[in-house]
């Protein structure tokens, strides 16, 4: 049976992955209201995004499942499953990879690039394990299960988690597994109104068949996902929180990956060694959920993933919103806030370009946020408890987010709901290969773009639209959920559930209206340069030149004092570059806890105290946030020696792969990076400060 081509997922220098998502699922003992939660970020430069509905469908005894080959661009499915998929941009119906029997009857799900949530609850969230250790899949075998496949199959016939888990592992132990690339694994972590379980799968031994394992969440604890393998040792007789697949033991045994001994470790066996691939890539996006929802555990940024637990307790109950906020971070209130240096720009942008011909031939390493450009979407799935959902007549609902997350609105889609008037509205429309402002992934993807030119100023309009919009839509599905309540306890359930369709159509489709002309708005005030705050006013008072100007039009936005301090500003006009120095610009300090505090990203919901880092400006160690005040009392001690500062900083295991980001960072400065090597040689594990390019006048 032949195979399409897969679709490869890059893994440059810059780790730079075709899909590399985060997922986070959360026990129902760990929320404000019993609910299970997962999420996930499709973080695909060519996902297509259109949300769809498959309605729950009768069939004939004896009928057979066709399986369908992964495919992520648009249209990434021309079949019958849908209306909607009978869009088909002039190519033809997919063919199968081949068929399995059918059940009498499958159940009503969403999904999109991958699907989200049946009419019963369950509910995924997916990542990609960026490589196995494993022989790679081989084109043209008879594996044809990739996990989205699977995971279809598990909604369509599976009422909870364990069902899921039990069919999406029977189906790649027999049918065998293929993942997005020759090399790649899988992560699924599912939910339904009682448990929250991850899911880990690689091909199997010589390509064939598939090795997984699954671990169930503690109830009130959160499990992170993000690109690494987390499931560790495996107690199979512990039925109630192991799974494991059939070919599991024998396919590391049979590849040398283990000795049949020692400990079954899933993943340190089954991946890489985590040191070698951009560790930070998978370790960051861990610690800074982590640290958020269990600050008293003090988890630091270690660098190996391996270093983190497979989950934590949660300290303080969370809902829909905090996980919607922690898909919006860019590790704010942190030394590693994205919007600090160099690379931020003037105008103090967390989001960073990847890949390109740049970084291919320096090396070094760019922070990896939770919410960055390239992700397709993101949804919270909320999974409720089972007389809340016998009360409402839905099971649960599905939080959505077109484009990045970080300047989104996610919208609700009512677990066993359809489309209001049996017709999709922006979000199930268009293809990011033609602007279309019928289509809902243009509208944020069009504003998080043009905040690229001003990202300080523009966010703070747009992020209060976004909490504004969240806010609403919180309130509003109260009120409709109280109404299609009533509605059920009349036994109108049928009636109830219309209800709920329709108003969800018609309130997503609001969102998206707003955010165009949000995004008119952002054209007309941040122009050439210019705050044109004299839109808000309707244009410019006509007695202006009577000298009553009640608002200003062309205020010029120019470049922050400290900007200019960074890049060496002067009266030297020919154009020059600076030397990294190991002092902050003075005129950061000024700017107070805007800069180093949490304040500063109005996203964030923080449920418990700061979190805890330990901070170095200066080599001087400030434990936790460090203030504005304490890093500029820092500065005012004598400039020192900068390799005599690194010395004095941490100690532990050597890092070998930091010796390559140092070499890039100081390439310029000799006796540093030699004072460095001599730290490594003896046995260092240095913490670098976050030095800016400064000219000290």
């Amino acid at each position: 049976m032949a195979v399409s081509p897969l679709r490869c997922a890059l893994l440059s220098s810059a780790l730079v992955v075709a899909e590399a998502c985060t997922s986070i699922a959360v026990g129902r003992a760990a929320t404000v209201d019993d609910s299970t939660l997962v999420t996930q970020t499709d973080d695909c430069a060519e996902c297509d995004s259109r949300i769809v509905h498959i309605p729950a469908r009768d069939h004939a005894p004896g009928s057979m499942r066709p399986i369908l080959p992964y495919a992520a661009s648009f249209p990434r499915e021309v079949s019958d499953r849908s209306p909607q998929y009978s869009e088909s941009d002039g190519r033809p119906a997919t063919e199968p990879l081949g068929y399995i029997p059918q059940v009498l009857h499958t159940f009503a799900y969403w999904e999109t690039t991958n699907p989200i949530m049946n009419e019963h609850g369950v509910g995924f969230g997916e990542t990609t394990i960026d490589r196995t250790r494993l022989s790679a899949f081989q084109p043209n075998t008879t594996n044809f299960f990739y996990t989205h496949e699977a995971m279809k199959v598990a909604l369509e016939r599976c009422k909870t988690a364990r069902c899921a888990l039990r069919t999406m592992g029977d189906l790649v132990d027999r049918y065998g597994f293929y993942g997005d690339s020759p090399f790649s694994g899988e992560s699924v972590s599912v939910i339904d109104p009682d448990e929250a379980w991850v899911f880990q799968v690689t091909v199997g031994a010589r390509g064939k068949s598939a090795a997984w394992a699954a671990q169930r969440i503690p109830d009130g604890h959160v499990a992170v996902v993000a690109n690494g393998a987390t499931i560790r040792h495996i107690d199979v007789h512990d039925e109630d929180n192991f799974m494991v697949g059939a070919n599991l033991f024998s396919a590391a045994l049979e590849e040398g990956l283990w000795d049949g001994k020692e400990a079954f470790d899933f993943a340190r066996m089954m991946q890489p060694d985590t040191m070698e691939v951009v560790p930070r890539y998978t370790s960051m996006r861990m610690w800074r959920i982590y640290s958020r929802l269990a600050p008293s555990l003090d988890i630091q940024p270690h660098v190996d993933p391996l270093a983190m637990p497979f989950s934590v307790r949660v300290e303080v109950p969370v809902s829909h919103r905090t996980l919607m906020d922690m898909h919006r971070d860019h590790y704010e209130g942190t030394e590693f806030d994205m919007r600090n240096g160099a690379l931020a720009g003037p105008f103090r942008d967390p989001n960073r370009l990847e890949g390109g011909r740049g970084q291919r031939a320096v090396r070094g390493e760019i922070p990896r946020a939770i919410s960055i450009p390239r992700t397709s979407y993101a949804v919270v799935v909320q999974s409720r408890p089972k007389k809340l959902a016998a009360k409402l007549g839905s099971a649960g609902v599905a939080w959505y987010a077109s484009d990045a997350p970080a300047t989104s609105v996610f919208v609700p889609f009512y677990a066993n709901s359809a489309w209001g008037h049996g017709e999709p509205n922006d979000y199930g429309r268009g293809s990011m290969f033609k602007f279309d402002r019928k289509c809902a992934w243009w509208a944020f993807d069009f504003v998080a773009n043009w905040m690229e030119l001003d990202y300080e100023n523009m966010s703070q309009v747009v992020v209060p639209a976004v909490k504004k919009a969240q806010d609403s839509l919180d309130a509003s599905v109260a009120r409709i959920e109280a109404k299609a309540g009533h509605l059920v306890s009349q036994g109108k359930r049928e009636e109830a559930l219309q209800v709920l369709s329709d108003w969800q159509t018609s309130a997503q489709q609001d969102v998206v209206d707003k955010w165009w002309q949000l995004a008119d708005y952002l054209v007309v005030r941040f122009n050439d340069g210019f705050d044109n705050q004299c839109i808000d006013a309707g244009g410019p008072p006509r007695d202006v030149d009577k000298g009553q100007p009640s608002c200003k039009v062309g205020v010029p936005i120019g470049y922050p004092a400290w900007f200019l301090e960074e890049v060496g500003y002067g009266f030297d006009i020919r154009p020059h570059f600076v030397k990294p120095a190991g002092r902050t610009p003075p005129s950061m300090f000024s700017m107070g806890a805007q800069i180093d505090g949490p304040e500063g990203a109005p996203w964030m919901e923080l449920l418990s105290p700061p979190v805890v880092v330990d901070t170095y400006w200066q080599g001087t160690k400030v434990r936790g946030q460090a203030g504005a005040t304490q890093i500029a009392a820092a500065t005012q001690a004598p400039q020192a020696d900068l390799s005599a500062q690194l010395s004095a900083v941490g100690s532990g295991p050597a890092l070998p792969q930091c010796l390559g980001v140092l070499a890039g960072v100081f390439v310029a400065v000799a006796g540093m990076v030699t004072s460095y090597l001599a730290g490594l040689r003896q046995g260092r594990r240095e913490h670098l400060p976050d030095y800016y390019c400064y000219i000290q006048q």
